[in-house]
């Protein structure tokens, strides 16, 4: 899906991977409210799903019901980001309670909300936020699993921290881990600015500089971008479902008129990616 206006672009895609049968993320991007949601569900039986499909659906419906009553203006976006989560996280425990197929359901999420000129931005567990300014890809929200505490307690050293496990734990999540941990954070953005949410199934397959060179050579195009990015983490493996959103801000010269690049069949999509930028693999 694409929408364009308000001097803001978004564009989503979500797949299983190679390796699951099920895709347990889900995704939205809302134009008129300037919000991007990606929730990446956990829990046995199938019940991930649930949790992630309710997280999006209830801080969507959030977001929009607190900006729709009279003098909403004046709220402010942190405080309705942070009430829309915490919303999700309660409806996620209550459904937990309800039935036993969805006991212990959870669900990760990120959220993006746009709104005059800045960049409001709620997370809980793994999933991720980047911005790409001027070329350069900043991770802009922190982990909250085992393995990244223990590293920045200094518990591990980096060569421990990628030969661990344990790393990918999830400390906090919404439902059955609890979402105390919700951070919120505020910064500019700026024309140009394009922001990235991920579930991990893409970073955990692609590295950052390979994410940086697909945004900032395809961000005339993002539909383009985001098919490329999760084509690119199955490429690497796909062992886990793979969700992207990217947000936009301002116009994009080069954005109309911009046509797919075809992938010669049989090639690797790394290879090719970078033989067309004229890098070597």
């Amino acid at each position: 899906m694409v929408m364009a206006g308000n001097a803001l672009e978004m564009t989503a895609r979500s797949e299983a991977g190679l390796l699951r049968s099920v895709n347990e993320d889900a995704v939205t991007v809302d134009h008129e409210l300037g919000l991007a949601v990606v929730a990446d569900g956990m829990g046995g039986r199938r019940a991930g799903g649930v949790a992630a499909r309710l997280a999006v659906a209830t801080i969507e419906r959030t977001v929009r019901g607190a900006f729709a009553v009279r003098g909403a203006a004046s709220r402010a976006p942190d405080e309705v980001l942070r009430e829309a989560v915490v919303e999700a996280d309660r409806l996620i425990r209550r459904q937990g309670k309800a039935d036993v197929r969805h006991q212990d359901m959870g669900a990760t999420v990120a959220c993006l909300l746009v709104r005059d000129g800045r960049a409001h931005i709620a997370h809980v567990g793994d999933t991720r936020v980047y911005r790409l300014r001027a070329g350069t890809l900043q991770l802009l929200t922190r982990d909250h699993t085992f393995g990244r505490y223990a590293r920045d307690a200094g518990v591990v050293n980096d060569a421990e921290f990628g030969a661990s496990h344990n790393r990918h734990l999830v400390t906090q999540a919404l439902g059955a881990a609890g979402a105390d941990g919700i951070e919120i954070q505020q910064l500019s953005a700026e024309p140009g600015d394009l922001f990235l949410l991920c579930s991990d199934g893409l970073n955990e397959m692609v590295d950052g500089v390979d994410i940086e060179l697909v945004l900032d050579t395809m961000q005339s195009n993002l539909p383009l971008a985001a098919e490329q990015l999760v084509m690119i983490a199955c490429d690497c493996g796909g062992h886990d479902n793979v969700t992207v959103a990217l947000v936009r801000v301002g116009a994009h010269d080069g954005a109309e008129g911009s046509t797919a690049m075809p992938v010669p069949a049989g090639r690797s999509l790394f290879g090719w990616l970078r033989d067309w930028l004229g890098r070597s693999a």
